[in-house]
């Protein structure tokens, strides 16, 4: 990579990440190009150089977040209830980048209904995590780590929820307790729940 390629990413990384607090603070519709440069210390036509409108910079936080899980779950290359079990921390992640957190549940509200590109990544975000783990307790149940009579589409919508419920009352409550803890017992709860009996069910 040449020094160029590289600046080119380092800047684009600032706008992100300036992009993302402020999404996360003032919601889709709340956020100008214009403040975006101006957190990033650059000019409204140094932003649309790299995102050319207001949409494409959303939708490249919303890509930059998707990247780092998908790296995340590559590097640990777990399955079955490995992956089950790796959950466990997923509330940890959350509280430590609560930009995130908060930026997808506004982008989840501001575009539940409408049809848009936005509202299109979020919902492909969704079916790639309940198709994991569809696939994970699917594989769990097959390989005799839960119990093989478990209905594994059910069991990743019911996690989701889990997860997706938890971070709103986190915000809601003004963080007065740990999603972290919350997350890693009802992860718990479900494991013990399905594990297989001693007749293999």
């Amino acid at each position: 990579m040449d020094e160029r390629e590289d600046a080119s990413r380092t800047t684009k990384a600032k706008i992100l990440e300036a992009a993302s607090a402020l999404f996360a603070a003032r919601g889709y519709r709340g956020t100008s190009v214009a403040a975006v440069a101006a957190a990033a210390g650059l000019t409204d036509a140094g932003v649309l150089y790299h995102f050319p409108t207001k949409e494409a910079l959303v939708l490249g936080v919303l890509q930059s977040h998707a990247r780092d899980v998908e790296a995340l779950l590559e590097a640990s290359d777990a399955r079955g209830i490995e992956l089950l079990r790796l959950v466990r921390h997923w509330g940890e992640g959350m509280e430590a980048r609560p930009e995130i957190s908060s930026l997808l549940i506004a982008l989840t509200t501001e575009h539940l209904t409408e049809d848009s590109p936005v509202r299109r990544a979020l919902q492909a975000a969704y079916r790639r995590g309940l198709d994991r783990y569809i696939a994970a307790f699917a594989t769990a149940a097959a390989e005799g780590d839960l119990r093989a009579d478990l209905d594994p589409v059910h069991e990743a919508r019911s996690l989701i929820a889990h997860m997706d419920g938890i971070r709103l009352q986190w915000f809601l409550s003004d963080r007065s307790f740990s999603m972290a803890e919350s997350v890693r017992r009802h992860v718990d709860d479900v494991l013990e729940r399905l594990a297989p009996t001693a007749d293999g069910g």
